[in-house]
């Protein structure tokens, strides 16, 4: 029997990997993606393909732009804030993507949530403190558990896609990009 589980997904090479390797594990997976202002509507219909393409069992794209503009992009611009006084505050959107996996969590009611963080940096801490902020919930990290075992994440990711018949992006990076209201980053590499 499978359990549900809410899935923060993106459509890129790591999320993607995610939804096959949870359901072979037993899991009903759900994605959400939440729109927090960087993606146009071409990428944006990319990703609602690409989840049902993987088979997700649903797929919710959430308007997160008017909380990140009320919430971050105004507050930040008035008070003049950047982490360490010059990088943008831009992956606070984080707090905004698992509050939308979290509410697509109770209307499924599941405990279950996953992400495609690495086992690296900060967006694992950013969300996994955000979930135990919001209540009891199991945290599904498959991306960190792979790093366990293989040291070149992303051409494993990629094969194990491509060996249960997904396509891959032709144009896969070294590095990421993260873009919403508040800026643009570039990480990895």
């Amino acid at each position: 029997m499978s359990k549900d589980i809410v899935l923060a997904f993106s459509g890129g090479l790591d999320t993607s990997f995610c939804v096959p390797y949870l359901q072979e594990r037993g899991w009903n997976v759900h994605t959400v993606f939440a729109d927090t202002g960087g993606v146009d509507a071409e990428e944006r219909a990319f990703i609602e393909q690409r989840a049902a393409e993987l088979g997700v069992a649903s797929h919710l794209t959430v308007d997160g732009g008017p909380a990140i503009w009320s919430g971050f992009v105004k507050p930040f611009v008035w008070a003049g804030e950047g982490y360490q006084g010059q990088y943008p505050l831009l992956v606070s959107d984080r707090y905004l993507i698992v509050e939308a996996a979290l509410a697509r969590c109770a209307e499924l009611g599941t405990r279950a949530i996953a992400h495609g963080c690495t086992g690296m940096g900060n967006d694992q801490v950013r969300f996994d403190l955000a979930v135990k902020a919001l209540g009891d919930y199991e945290i599904v990290a498959p991306i960190r558990e792979i790093q366990k075992e293989h040291t070149e994440v992303r051409a494993y990711e990629q094969k194990y896609l491509e060996d249960r018949g997904f396509g891959v992006r032709a144009k896969q990076k070294a590095y990421t990009i993260n873009e919403n209201l508040l800026g643009v980053t570039l990480s990895g590499g």
